[in-house]
C-alpha cells in the first residue's frame, strides 16, 4: 500500500508563480531578518557620522598647518629663500628675493627683478662702458659677504682706476647661481648673459665641486640638465632631459618651497641626505688614501694628521688633486673640458672676450705650508694644483686666456699668515671666500684684465661704441 503525503498536494507542490500573480514569491533565502533590516537602517548614519568625524580631522590639521606656516612666518624660519624653479637650468635666483644669510659669514642678500644678486642693469650698454659678465657657481654668487664686498665688485671697483682703460667706464655683472655647474653656466650665457651685450665673459672654474656637477654619475642632485658623451660630441641628457615626469617632480620640489614649513621639512630631509652622502664620499677617499699609505714605497716621513686624512669639507673630494683613476672621473673631466671650450667658443663668436679662472680650494691655501706638506703625502702627490693646470694647458692648447688663483693664493696667505676661506661661524680654512679672499681675488683678476683690455683697446672698439661712435 502507498504511503501518503501528509500535505495536500496543492501545497506539496507549489508552482514557481503564484495563480492569477505576476509576481515571483521569494525564496526563503533572500528574506531578512529583524537585526539585519536594522543595522541597513542604521548604516548611513553611521557613513554621516563618520563623514562628520574625517572633515573634522581634516579641518583640525588644515588649521594646525596655516598656524604653523604663520608662526614659522613670523619667527623668520622657513622662508622662501632665494631660489626658484628653472625649466631649463633647474634652478635659478628668485627676482625680488631678499634676507639675511648667516649659515656661513653674514651678510644681506637682494635679488635683482632679472635673477641677479646684484644691482639692476639696463639690457642696452651705456655709451663708452665696458661691459664685463661673470658666470659661475656660489663662489660668483658670493652671497657669504656683502654685495660691495665681492670679488665682481672688487674688479669693477679697481678696473676703474685702470689707467690703461683711457678713462673707460667699466661695469660689471654677477650671473654666479649656487651649485650651478659648467652646463648650467654655458645655459646662462645663452640664455641671459648675451641680452647685456659684454664685452668679456669671465668664467670662475671651481674644480672643488664643478667636475662633480657636471658628471651624471658623480652628481647627487639631478634636477638640473647634463651633459653627456656621445661620441667626441656633447648632447643634453639625463633624466632631467629625458624624462617629464623627473621634471614634474623638480619643479613640485622647487614651487613648495613657498611654503615656510615644507621649507623647514625639506631643508631637515636634504641636509641629513647631503651629509650622509657627503659621509660615504669621505669614507670612499680615506680607504683609498689608507690604501696608498699602506704601500711598501709610501715615505714614513710625516705622521698622516687626522685632517689630512681628506679635505676635510662635506661636497668636496680628494679625486680633483690627480689624474682620473677611473672611467668615470675620466669621463667627468673630459665633459667638463668640452664645455670650458664651449663657452670660450661662443664667447669668441660674439666678438668678445674670455678669461677663464680657477678658483681655490680651502686645502691649497691653507696657510701652513707643513700642514698642506703632510696633506699632499697623504695623497701621493707633489702639490695640491693638478685642476688648475689642467685647465691651464686646456687654455695653452685652445688659445685662451687663464687665470690660476691657487698658487697666489697659496703664497699670500703664507706670506701674511691668513685663512682666505671660511668664517667665525664656521671653520677657518673650509668653505668660501671671506672678504680677504674676496679682494685677493678681485685685484688679481682685475689686474689680468686690465694688462689685456688695455692692449686690445687700441684694435678693437667695444660693440657698443661701433655703433655710437
Amino acid at each position: 500500500m502507498k504511503k501518503r503525503d501528509v500535505l495536500p498536494k496543492s501545497i506539496r507542490r507549489a508552482p514557481r508563480f503564484a495563480q492569477g500573480k505576476g509576481r515571483k514569491i521569494p525564496k526563503t533565502r533572500d528574506l531578512k531578518s529583524d537585526s539585519e533590516i536594522e543595522l541597513r537602517a542604521v548604516e548611513p548614519s553611521q557613513r554621516r557620522r563618520l563623514g562628520g568625524i574625517l572633515a573634522l580631522v581634516f579641518a583640525g590639521i588644515f588649521l594646525a598647518l596655516v598656524a604653523a606656516e604663520l608662526g614659522l612666518r613670523v619667527l623668520g624660519m622657513g622662508a622662501q629663500g632665494m631660489y626658484q624653479w628653472d625649466a631649463y637650468r633647474g634652478w635659478s635666483l628668485r627676482p625680488g628675493a631678499s634676507g639675511w644669510q648667516r649659515r656661513e659669514g653674514n651678510a644681506f642678500v637682494r635679488i635683482n627683478s632679472d635673477g641677479m644678486r646684484d644691482r639692476e642693469h639696463p639690457y642696452a650698454k651705456p655709451k663708452g662702458t665696458i661691459r664685463i659678465a661673470f658666470i659661475g657657481d656660489s663662489f660668483t654668487e658670493a652671497e657669504q659677504v656683502a654685495v660691495e664686498d665681492d670679488y665682481v665688485s672688487v674688479v669693477e671697483r679697481r678696473l676703474g682706476a685702470c689707467p690703461l682703460l683711457r678713462g673707460k667706464k667699466v661695469e660689471t655683472l654677477n650671473f654666479g647661481c649656487d651649485s650651478y655647474g659648467t652646463a648650467q653656466e654655458l645655459i646662462t650665457l645663452r640664455r641671459k648673459v648675451w641680452k647685456y651685450s659684454p664685452d668679456v665673459v669671465v668664467l670662475l672654474f671651481f674644480a672643488g665641486n664643478d667636475l662633480r656637477n657636471n658628471s651624471l654619475s658623480l652628481e647627487w642632485h639631478l634636477c638640473e640638465p647634463f651633459y653627456l658623451l656621445h661620441g667626441d660630441q656633447l648632447a643634453l641628457g639625463g633624466p632631467f632631459i629625458d624624462s617629464p615626469v623627473f621634471r614634474a617632480k623638480c619643479a613640485i620640489k622647487f614651487e613648495s618651497r613657498r611654503s615656510a614649513v615644507l621649507n623647514v621639512v625639506g631643508d631637515s630631509i636634504v641636509k641629513i641626505h647631503s651629509m650622509e652622502r657627503a659621509r660615504k664620499a669621505l669614507q670612499a677617499d680615506v680607504g683609498s688614501n689608507a690604501m696608498a699609505a699602506a704601500k711598501p714605497m709610501s715615505p714614513p716621513s710625516f705622521a698622516q694628521p687626522k685632517a689630512a686624512a681628506s679635505s676635510g669639507e662635506l661636497g668636496l673630494t680628494n679625486g680633483i688633486y690627480k689624474p682620473p683613476e677611473n672611467a668615470v672621473w675620466d669621463e667627468a673631466w673630459k665633459v667638463t673640458e668640452k664645455l670650458i671650450l664651449a663657452i670660450a667658443s661662443e664667447v669668441k663668436g660674439h666678438g668678445a672676450q674670455f678669461l677663464a679662472v680657477t678658483a681655490t680650494v680651502g686645502s691649497q691655501v691653507t696657510p701652513d705650508p707643513v700642514w698642506r706638506a703632510q696633506y699632499e703625502n697623504s695623497l701621493d702627490v707633489k702639490d695640491l694644483f693638478y685642476p688648475d693646470s689642467r685647465v691651464a694647458k686646456l687654455g695653452a692648447r685652445a688659445g685662451f686666456d687663464v687665470l690660476n688663483l691657487a698658487p697666489p693664493f697659496q703664497s699670500y696667505a703664507d706670506a701674511h699668515h691668513v685663512y682666505l676661506h671660511g668664517f667665525a661661524n664656521t671653520k677657518l680654512g673650509t668653505g668660501h671666500w671671506n672678504e680677504q679672499g674676496h679682494r685677493l681675488a678681485g685685484e688679481l683678476i682685475a689686474g689680468r684684465l686690465c694688462g689685456t683690455l688695455g692692449s686690445q683697446l687700441s684694435s678693437r672698439v667695444p660693440s657698443n661704441d661701433r655703433s655710437n661712435p
